[in-house]
């Protein structure tokens, strides 16, 4: 297929005598491409990142849901705390819980890690193909991924949020590239995309909000979703899907999970990962830089950005400066935009440098699958966690005084551990489930963080027998100081507490 249009109704000219001037862009290329080669790059840094051993405290407390449902079935109270059980508890990520579970009990905790290397591969290689296609230069789209690619890595964990992450692409990619496998598809993908984002986590409501801004935007750009349109395929895509949500466990329940979540704005104000990002830090600093390079492009431009591209934009944008856990989700849906601003002139060039070949490509494809491998050998012989900033010695300290099993106060992030290590021997005072707990019992949690004046009379409610607590804590200077409480255990990150008078006491 030639690449430079040719009007049918002009008649057929000579071919030109070669000359030293710039070769006419030549037909698509076959065999290995630098564009490839670029891609390739972008997935092994990918799948290095996802491959990582296993720390996330999230994580911990969803895959102790993944066995508890392959034990008992899908969990609806809460069993993991003594301080609110049988609250109602919905598993809004049991999808991804059941992947843990299986995974870890087939191949073990290795198979976990290969999950997350193989999503944040197809993360980084289909990002960098959504800005290739966008600005149709390698080079540039190389440039433009290398502060996204920053983004996404600092966001990265094995948490359920790498598969929204995964599966906002693949719809970015249905609506941005309709030539692709997922475009081409969207009543079958569509659906089947909307239903798996839905089930592995919350964030499957901000699809929704995508394609209502996309649809809208065309709307205003003169593009209304009539039949026979691209716009209307996507909207009856779209349409089909939201009866397929109702299929899962919990029925309307897990639909307005997003919803209920965020009625709880005050509780989640104190959560790291909803707080608004920090300029000062690497993750705010690659973020800054995207935006100011994809505003810059827009504003320089000479295709200006349509009302759709603003449109979708600017909320994501917004999104992302609300709350650090949206950072990769607003770099993602910018990525298409930003690429068509950075667009060369020369369409021509800009396709050449797209698709021709070079013979470096291949030995370079050949260094990156090796390097890969490379990487892979490395994960299977390492140990698959890494419990460094876990109160391991600390637990092990109270175990040794008789005090495993006890009604345990430690903070919501290590309490991730303590299940995932000890459960169902120990339960917890909290874990991280801020959307499940009594919001009075997050109060009383916040005040025991603090060492409130109260902090006495609130362990004295809920029978606290021992406590695991950081060193430098507030809480640990004030427990030091009572005789109600006696120290057993201390080491550079974490100090052991018991009553006194209990049996751990002697």
């Amino acid at each position: 297929m030639a690449l430079i249009d040719v009007d049918p109704r002009e008649p057929a000219r000579p071919t030109p005598e070669p000359t030293d001037a710039p070769a006419a862009a030549p037909s698509r290329a076959r065999g290995v491409t630098m564009a490839a080669a670029f891609t390739a790059a972008f997935a092994v840094g990918g799948w290095k990142i996802g491959i990582q051993r296993l720390h996330d405290n999230s994580f911990l407390v969803h895959l102790t849901t993944g066995r508890w449902i392959l034990d008992h079935g899908i969990p609806r109270h809460d069993v993991y705390s003594f301080t609110a059980p049988g609250t109602r508890f919905v598993a809004e990520s049991w999808l991804a819980e059941c992947a843990y579970g299986v995974l870890e009990r087939s191949v073990g905790a290795i198979g976990i890690r290969v999950l997350m290397g193989v999503c944040c591969t197809l993360v980084m290689a289909m990002v960098y193909r959504l800005a290739l296609r966008g600005c149709e230069d390698r080079v540039r789209a190389a440039g433009l991924m290398l502060p996204a690619f920053m983004v996404i890595a600092s966001i990265w964990s094995e948490r359920p949020l790498a598969f929204g992450i995964l599966t906002l692409v693949a719809v970015v990619t249905i609506v941005e590239l309709p030539s692709s496998w997922l475009g081409r598809h969207v009543m079958v993908t569509l659906p089947i995309v909307m239903w798996v984002w839905e089930n592995v986590h919350g964030s499957f409501a901000l699809g929704y909000l995508y394609i209502a801004l996309h649809l809208v935007g065309r709307a205003l750009d003169g593009e209304w979703p009539r039949p026979g349109t691209r716009e209307r395929t996507l909207l009856v895509a779209t349409a089909i899907s939201i009866p397929f949500l109702l299929a899962n466990p919990y029925g309307p329940g897990l639909v307005l999970f997003p919803v209920a979540l965020l009625g709880r704005s005050k509780v989640l104000a104190n959560v790291s990962e909803w707080m608004s990002p920090t300029f000062h830090a690497p993750l705010g600093m690659a973020f800054a830089a995207f935006l100011v390079i994809g505003f810059a492009l827009m504003l320089r431009s000479e295709r200006r950005p349509s009302r759709r591209d603003v449109l979708v934009t600017l909320p994501f944008v917004l999104l992302g400066l609300w709350a650090i856990r949206n950072l990769a989700i607003a770099v993602v849906v910018m990525m298409p935009m930003v690429a068509r601003a950075a667009r060369p002139k020369a369409d021509h060039e800009a396709t050449r440098r797209l698709d021709t070949t070079d013979r470096i490509a291949g030995w370079f494809i050949a260094g990156l699958i090796g390097l890969a491998v490379m990487f892979a050998l490395q994960a299977v012989t390492e140990p698959n966690y890494d419990l460094q900033g876990f109160s391991v010695k600390a637990y092990a300290a109270l175990e040794a005084h008789g005090g495993a099993g006890s009604r345990l106060l430690t903070t919501d992030a290590n309490a991730g551990w303590m299940l995932a290590a000890h459960f169902p021997q120990q339960h917890v005072f909290m874990d991280d489930r801020f959307d499940m707990y009594p919001i009075p019992l997050i109060d009383d949690y916040d005040k025991l963080e603090a060492a409130d004046p109260q902090w006495s009379k609130i362990l004295h409610k809920y029978d606290i027998q021992s406590v695991i607590w950081p060193r430098t804590g507030p809480l640990t200077q004030v427990l030091a100081e009572s005789p109600q409480w006696k120290r057993i255990y201390g080491d550079k990150d974490w100090t052991v507490f018991v009553r006194s008078g209990s049996p751990a006491a002697r």
